[in-house]
């Protein structure tokens, strides 16, 4: 343990970077380390999230065929700034900000470890005051990365005013899960604008909400947002927008945002596009009963497959973790799946009977004709484009 700076630090190794951040050990409750406790944000179960970042990061600036402007406004002890420098050879200049004093000393100590305090700006200034900086035409970024601690809602707005016309990718990062996910419906609405769904399918609609939030807000700015990869994991959801200026092209992600209609009778689930609000019937079309409705979410795809398979192959390069290669490989596995997954056990408990493999039903759906896939968000689900009264059926034909 050193003292870098007026509390202790810790050096802590996470892909090919070493780096200081506080000493997790002071700062847990019950034996559960608290991030908003330490004096600088780290939290190490956030590496995953790291991770894919950095592959999308060398991704994204092969594809462009150029090294790459970078944003960190939110930087924390800078490992996620530090990993890009170190981990890549995309960054041809880089901005790492964070409010906190204590964290911007931090920064500056953890790149002056590696000789790389002259190739950042370093500065401690408010996040959204930051990017509103960076708004004039010849300073924008190509990649802004937002990770804030809970809601990126309050940074979206200078976010993209800061990102280039061109072309630019905006990283976002949800950990307000439980608002996300229905546990308050009243601030969700507040935030993102949308009433959420409190279900078993919960955090694919949680990530629906953050998307259509997102590209709502960049079309304000005639700016269009397409999510080129997307996910939920543990705590959090993560989504990576390609983007870039144009009226027609923003209108067009608009035509993408929609409803959920789901009925809890015969568990039937529908995504419906249309803004404003299409005209929905309250009743489900395949049993009658009064449905629940959610919204507005994204109904568009939550992955481009083609990006994807560039960011698995950096992947494969770059990344030991078998977490995050795993994650990535599943993810484009399902990329081309039917939204909203259906989890068996629910789907069994309404059939009232055992739950078969999960790999056994996938097979006997496929075997009907239907697309069956596996799902990131839930190891006891499956996505497919099978009825849910086929899905039924079928679970009862297994007994």
């Amino acid at each position: 343990m050193r003292c870098l700076s007026s509390f202790p630090v810790q050096s802590y190794r996470e892909g090919a970077t070493v780096f200081y951040a506080p000493d997790v050990s002071l700062y847990s409750e019950r034996g559960s380390y608290i991030p908003s406790k330490a004096p600088v944000f780290y939290n190490p179960k956030m590496s995953l999230n790291r991770d894919v970042t950095v592959c999308v990061l060398q991704a994204y600036s092969e594809e462009a065929g150029r090294k790459l402007r970078v944003c960190v406004p939110m930087a924390g002890c800078g490992v996620r700034a530090l990993r890009f420098m170190l981990e890549t050879d995309s960054v041809e200049s880089i901005v790492v900000n964070d409010i906190n004093p204590a964290a911007f000393s931090l920064i500056k100590k953890n790149f002056e470890l590696h000789g790389l305090k002259d190739r950042a700006f370093i500065c401690c200034e408010d996040a959204n005051t930051l990017l509103s900086s960076f708004a004039s035409k010849g300073d924008r970024f190509d990649l802004v990365d937002l990770d804030p601690f809970g809601s990126p809602a309050p940074f979206l707005e200078s976010a993209v005013r800061a990102l280039k016309p061109k072309s630019a990718m905006l990283c976002i990062t949800a950990t307000d899960l439980p608002l996300l996910c229905g546990s308050q419906p009243r601030a969700c609405l507040r935030r993102y604008g949308s009433m959420p769904f409190k279900g078993e399918y919960c955090h694919e609609v949680a990530l629906r909400i953050l998307i259509a939030h997102a590209v709502s807000v960049a079309a304000k700015h005639d700016y269009a947002l397409q999510p080129a990869l997307s996910y939920y994991f543990g705590h959090h959801v993560r989504v990576y927008f390609k983007g870039r200026l144009g009226a027609k092209m923003a209108d067009e992600k608009l035509e993408k945002i929609g409803y959920l209609v789901h009925c809890d009778h015969c568990l039937s689930r529908r995504l419906i596009r249309g803004l404003p609000a299409p005209d929905i019937t309250r009743r489900c079309p395949e049993c009658g009963k009064e449905t629940r409705i959610a919204g507005p979410v994204w109904c568009g795809p939550l992955q481009n497959e083609d990006f994807l398979r560039r960011v698995v192959k950096v992947a494969e390069r770059k990344i030991e973790k078998e977490e995050t290669l795993e994650l990535l490989a599943q993810l484009l596995e399902e990329a081309n799946a039917p939204p909203l997954y259906y989890e068996i056990h629910r789907m069994c408990s309404a059939a009232r009977v055992p739950c078969p493999p999960i790999e056994k039903v996938i097979e006997a759906l496929r075997g009907m004709g239907f697309s069956a896939f596996r799902t990131h968000f839930s190891a006891i689900s499956v996505k497919t484009d099978a009825p849910p009264m086929k899905l039924l059926a079928l679970l009862r034909e297994f007994v």
